[in-house]
């Protein structure tokens, strides 16, 4: 490889560089594959997706987990019978089987070893692939890949997913993995595929990553548009979709709309019309927006409801943004699916949403939705690049009063970088004057590959440290742990302003991390639960009952959700639920540290628990 002269700062040098690096990692990739043979069967692994830290057997028996399908390996699964139909592909979802076996006497965590192995010895010369979206799961994801590597050390191991994206240099050198593909992938691994089986050596997998002589090398970025009309109806028989919805739900929403309805996911359309700057989406999908045939849509939903499935969740991450598309794949799902009814937990853009849209939207089955509003402070959704404005969500909000049986959520963050508690409050506010079903906060968590990212990296703030994990919010989580068991740490103890208190915090204030979690938990709880507009004179009782019974399964040891479920069935008239759950309260109560300080923060806990 030729040498640049290291004193030549110009353009040529700079170019000189990536081309000889280039042509260093196309050699020693070219060098890889020669030691590799061809695959006879592919292991496609989906991880857990709650780690073992924080697993609770009884949550996983009330089908309170995420239990997604593994849509992702479905496409990769493809892409394998295209380019070599005589391949044998398994998937293997550890994270349904995990929640499966839950309910098993004897039921270990660990379960995934023997079963994984198993499958391995009973294959004749497989590669096995593992995907990796979320950092939740990454540990797990490292150590399947790693037990993997050491017990079958010539079988190679390939990766992908988002957070294997981001992490590819980490996992490369600490996780046991041969190869990374990323971001979306399925035309480097067609690439890769052909090139194994020497079906083309002329065109490299673009993108892909893998070590070389104890250095990560990268085939630079990923290159062409990936399609995304890939046939996936054959590769459903490879999982149990008719059975999900048994062992999980689809975050919140499917339990709320029901929990026996079995469920899927499906995917419309990749891409986002928006620039936000806490989202990978661009980074990760690219710019612009592919989308998929209406009628390739609407065929796939056709075998899943001969399959069983009644209600799907959009995958998508910008579903309304070609208004005549959209209209076109609403009317023909009302048409030729009538019975099917979806929800949209990514959320929707409210700005996209006029009469027509929302009438079809209605009609062809929704259900629930989260709408991205993310802030109540128009200078502020400047700052972030959010496609609206408060004008034009209080115009769809005023659309959303005319359909009262469907559940409308929004989402909002707080914590962007240098935002004041007054920008912060502007949100609370906003979000009460909304009056919707449900607002959900969270704390802004910058992601890599985020804008946002570089600019809390500038900042110095703490949340882009290595251990980027941050522990669950919300103490029903948390209850094995012993973290909220213990006395709760007052303000007296840490400082920082706590309950009711936080309205006190001067209004051009940058709060501490600390003080954000406090500021959440206080406008979670004010809104969402002491006065949602569902208790009002004009709210539904029923959806609101529902709604807490569905969150309730996923945090059986959170006395607000049992408080508020016995205050919505006592103004219900049904005594026996009511007595139930402020029976539960009081367990609660008697075993939390924790949540006793709470009601000492907040009396109105006891007041909705009938006291």
């Amino acid at each position: 490889m030729k040498q640049p002269e290291l004193n030549l700062a110009t353009e040529e040098y700079v170019v000189a560089t990536v081309t000889d690096s280039l042509d260093h990692a196309k050699q020693a990739y070219k060098f890889n594959l020669e030691r590799l043979t061809a695959p006879q069967e592919f292991i496609l692994v989906s991880p857990m997706q709650v780690p073992e830290s924080a697993f609770e057997q009884e949550i996983a028996k009330r089908s309170g987990y995420f239990n997604y399908p593994p849509v992702g390996l479905l496409y990769i699964a493809a892409v394998i019978r295209q380019v070599a139909p005589e391949i044998k592909v398994h998937i293997l979802d550890l994270n349904f089987e995990m929640l499966r076996n839950a309910s098993q006497e004897g039921f270990s965590y660990n379960f995934w070893e023997k079963r994984l192995f198993d499958l391995i010895e009973q294959c004749q010369s497989p590669y096995i692939g593992i995907s990796c979206m979320f950092d939740v799961n990454k540990e797990i994801f490292v150590k399947i890949a790693q037990a993997c590597k050491k017990q079958f050390p010539e079988i190679p191991v390939l990766a992908g997913g988002v957070q294997a994206t981001y992490d590819y240099k980490e996992l490369l050198e600490n996780g046991g993995f041969d190869f990374i593909f990323r971001k979306e992938s399925e035309l480097q691994f067609e690439n890769f595929l052909k090139n194994i089986f020497k079906k083309n050596d002329k065109d490299f997998p673009w993108g892909i990553a893998f070590n070389s002589e104890g250095k990560t090398l990268t085939l630079g970025e990923p290159t062409g548009e990936v399609p995304v009309d890939l046939d996936i109806r054959e590769e459903y028989c490879a999982i149990p979709i008719e059975e999900y919805h048994l062992h999980g739900g689809l975050a919140v929403f499917s339990r709320y709309n029901g929990k026996e309805k079995p469920f899927a996911t499906v995917l419309s359309n990749r891409g986002c019309r928006a620039y936000c700057t806490f989202c990978t989406v661009r980074d990760f999908n690219g710019k612009g927006i592919r989308a998929r045939s209406v009628e390739s849509v609407i065929d796939e939903i056709k075998l899943l409801w001969k399959r069983g499935v009644r209600q799907i969740d959009w995958l998508d991450d910008d579903f309304l943004w070609d208004r005549e598309r959209t209209l076109h794949l609403l009317k023909r799902i009302t048409e030729e699916v009538p019975e099917l009814e979806w929800i949209s937990n990514n959320g929707l853009i409210a700005a996209a949403i006029d009469e027509e849209i929302m009438e079809w939207m209605f009609r062809s089955g929704l259900k629930a939705v989260k709408v991205g509003i993310e802030s109540g402070n128009d200078a502020m959704l400047k700052k972030i690049k959010k496609p609206t404005s408060k004008r034009k969500l209080m115009m769809a909000s005023a659309l959303f009063k005319k359909y009262p049986k469907v559940f409308f959520s929004g989402n909002f963050i707080v914590g962007f970088p240098n935002e004041t508690f007054g920008e912060m409050m502007d949100s609370y506010e906003f979000a009460k004057s909304l009056e919707w079903d449900w607002a959900s906060f969270y704390v802004c968590q910058p992601l890599v590959g985020t804008e946002m990212f570089s600019i809390f990296r500038e900042l110095g703030d703490d949340r882009v440290d290595s251990q980027r994990t941050q522990k669950a919010l919300n103490p029903g989580r948390l209850k094995q742990r012993g973290e909220f068991n213990a006395q709760y740490d007052t303000a007296e103890d840490t400082g920082l302003l706590t309950g009711k208190d936080i309205f006190n915090l001067p209004r051009d204030q940058i709060p501490s991390l600390e003080q954000l979690n406090e500021i959440w938990f206080t406008f979670n709880l004010d809104i969402n639960f002491l006065n949602n507009p569902n208790f009002g004179p004009k709210g539904n009782l029923e959806k609101i009952a529902r709604w807490f019974e569905s969150i309730y399964a996923g945090y059986p040891f959170d006395a607000s959700m049992a408080a508020a479920l016995s205050k919505s069935y006592k103004m219900m008239g049904q005594r026996e639920g009511s007595i139930h759950y402020k029976n539960r309260f009081d367990e609660i109560l008697n075993e939390s540290g924790y949540w006793q300080n709470r009601v000492k923060e907040f009396p109105e806990i006891l007041e909705m628990a009938e006291y």
